[in-house]
């Protein structure tokens, strides 16, 4: 199993999205890229549509429960953030951290590291796409 970002086209995520979407063992998130133009927009956004317990209000808060997840209780999770090119178009230092992020630390951590620092913990499929 490898967690990764994919950079795929609208058109390869039309059949993509049907078969993530019949897999009931997924928790499967989807955000409209050009909604969201501040780090607030994605945190709240994020919130709602992982369940969060307790809103996240910064990047820290968010890491935190983006590497927890176990109310869903599901065996995986996908993230699709549509119209990626208007994501974040106006701060983009906020839009490569967020990636960033996903790089170094949330797929990481599912991907092994959560066996390692949790008790009982098990590793999970966790995949972003990024669709434009």
């Amino acid at each position: 199993m490898k967690n990764k970002i994919y950079y795929v086209s609208q058109k390869e995520m039309v059949n993509l999205r049907e078969t993530l979407h019949k897999d009931e063992s997924l928790y499967s998130a989807e955000i409209n890229g050009s909604a969201i133009q501040s780090l607030q927009d994605y945190l709240n956004t994020v919130n709602e549509l992982f369940k969060f317990p307790i809103p996240a209000r910064g990047l820290d808060g968010y890491l935190d429960w983006i590497r927890d997840l176990d109310w869903l209780r599901k065996d995986g999770y996908v993230l699709i953030i549509n119209d990626f090119s208007k994501f974040i178009n106006k701060d983009l230092h906020i839009k490569n951290k967020i990636v960033e992020d996903f790089e170094k630390i949330v797929l990481p951590w599912w991907q092994e590291e959560v066996e390692k620092y949790v008790v009982e913990g098990k590793a999970k499929p966790f995949n972003v796409y990024l669709v434009d």
